[in-house]
């Protein structure tokens, strides 16, 4: 290390994982997918994998997307592209078409490294992707029928480098680190991209909720392309210097089991995880001390979840551009309806009218928030400052999320104002779906809203007019969404209307498709299409998570 920026170290991904080395090199601080990686070895791997990048020109704000399923890579990636001062994008490994060439293109990534099952989503849009010019391909060959202007690679191309530290300058807290790409409405999705700093901090407020002594041990099978299982479990682990076990994917029949197997005594239940485990038989291998949910469970079952699991559960409230704007913990008790208080420190979050006049205490208004230390919120939507300042409206964050601050300083959710959608976990962009499902040339028009499941989330339901004189069958439609895009985000209700409301100014009305819910629409769960994302590979396979 050199010494030009000592004093933020501590708030670079690099500092932070050179501060636990130093204190317990060979304590194990991920147990990913069968593997234990001590911290020493995270930095020396993660060095080779940066001289790597290094070799096919990666460097200082440059671009590394990773499209694979959760593996070390994807972490040693993360502290590899943070070294040399570039950034990495999380895929997510269900996109294709559109969803996949959209973000990529946003991103102008310069290297991807993609998993072998996966290449072929990769291979029918790359032509669409100018500023790519390198293909790493995990568990497979590297004989691609690639463009010529592309060098493909194996992965082994970046661990067989020297592993020592890299004599180069040191990362800035300020540095662009990560992009996510979040849901949009009136346009496709929005990579917000954050510093170093963002998720150093993110790491320690979110290991704050679940983190109770250095023997500690984090459970987590969600996504790494997810900010959650990323910075709850992965990053929140390694910043308070304990173990986290991430697996490689949500297995709902052996949950318990693995929390039993190594010993894990802290777990993240995002989206409806909670309530698929609470339809299972109980078992002797349920119960954990701590659950942090994401939401938190309805607060009829709360209770009842706790008592069966013999946890106690924590939650927190945010969003990709800034979060958690409020968390529970040991000094801060989950109030039912509630996510708990305001962290003060990083946020100034209020509740402002549709004018952007504070409301009083207990008032229903859109969130608003300012941070309260430099990049501690998102830096702003990636290559988009026309989307990035509407967002900044009056020199605040509007997150089109509809809540309210008690006088304790405890934050309720209360609707979202924004037309997005989240389902299962993911954040769904309906502007998406929408022109995914348009293209079908038996439809006319299309109106994408959440309606509410017996999950507690929400499900995708689909207003469409057809053209005159065609009919479509709702089984096909579902093909033709199948195959164009995730399989989360396929709708699960469908109804044809004669016409789709709209305002006397042209814009959809969607509060009135949400108003009518699921009554009189085509039901593709009853009508026996359940879809999973266990075959992330082409069309994915009708079938039940288990």
């Amino acid at each position: 290390m050199t010494k030009t920026s000592e004093l933020f170290l501590d708030r670079t991904l690099t500092g932070m994982l050179v501060h636990q080395a130093e204190r317990s090199a060979d304590k194990v601080a991920l147990t990913i997918v069968g593997q234990d990686l001590t911290y020493a070895d995270v930095i020396a791997r993660s060095n080779s994998v940066a001289r790597g990048l290094l070799e096919l020109g990666v460097g200082h704000g440059d671009v590394v997307a990773v499209l694979a399923e959760n593996c070390a890579d994807q972490v040693l990636i993360q502290f590899a592209t943070a070294r040399l001062r570039a950034i990495e994008v999380m895929l997510n490994t269900a996109y294709k078409g559109d969803f996949l060439s959209h973000q990529l293109k946003v991103s102008g990534a310069k290297v991807i490294v993609v998993d072998e099952a996966l290449v072929a989503n990769l291979l029918e849009v790359v032509d669409l992707l100018p500023e790519l010019e390198h293909i790493i391909v995990r568990g497979g060959s590297a004989s691609l029928d690639a463009p010529s202007r592309l060098t493909v690679s194996e992965v082994a191309l970046l661990h067989g480098h020297d592993q020592a530290p890299l004599d180069r300058e040191d990362p800035l807290w300020s540095d662009p680190s990560t992009i996510t790409f979040t849901s949009g409405t009136t346009g496709p999705s929005k990579g917000a991209t954050m510093t170093q700093n963002y998720m150093c901090n993110f790491a320690e407020i979110e290991a704050s909720i679940w983190y109770r002594t250095p023997e500690d041990t984090f459970y987590s099978c969600g996504p790494l392309f997810h900010l959650a299982a990323k910075g709850i479990g992965v990053l929140g682990a390694m910043r308070r210097g304990v173990r986290c076990v991430q697996d490689e994917r949500l297995s709902v029949s052996t949950f318990w089991k693995r929390i039993r197997e190594e010993n894990c005594n802290a777990t993240l239940m995002l989206g409806s995880v909670a309530m698929l485990l609470w339809t299972l038989d109980p078992s002797e291998d349920e119960g954990v001390d701590t659950i942090v949910g994401v939401p938190a469970p309805p607060v009829s079952l709360q209770p009842a979840m706790e008592e069966r699991w013999g946890c106690k559960f924590e939650s927190v409230y945010g969003m990709t551009e800034a979060a958690p704007l409020s968390v529970t913990g040991p000094t801060i008790p989950l109030r039912p309806g509630s996510s708990g208080a305001i962290v003060r420190e990083y946020f100034d979050v209020r509740i402002f009218d549709d004018n952007d006049f504070e409301l009083p205490r207990g008032e229903i208004g859109e969130v608003v928030v300012r941070p309260m230390q430099p990049h501690s919120i998102f830096e702003g939507y990636y290559r988009e400052p026309e989307a990035t300042a509407i967002k900044f409206r009056n020199l605040w964050f509007h997150t089109g999320d509809l809540g309210r601050i008690d006088d304790d300083d405890y934050f309720y959710f209360e609707d979202r104002k924004d037309d997005y959608l989240r389902r299962r976990g993911e954040n769904i962009s309906s502007y998406e779906v929408e022109t995914a499902i348009v293209k079908h040339p038996a439809v006319l028009q299309v109106g994408v809203v959440g309606v509410e499941s017996e999950m507690a989330e929400q499900e995708v339901k689909a207003s469409i007019v057809l053209r005159p004189g065609v009919a479509l069958d709702q089984v096909d439609l579902i093909d033709h969404c199948i195959k164009s895009m995730p399989y989360f985000a396929v709708p699960r209700y469908v109804e044809y209307l004669s016409e789709l409301p709209f305002t006397p100014s042209g814009k959809m009305r969607k509060e009135k498709l949400r108003a009518t819910g699921t009554s009189g629409c085509w039901d593709r769960e009853a009508a026996g299409i359940q879809l999973s994302g266990k075959n992330r590979s082409g069309v994915p396979a009708p079938e039940v998570l288990a």
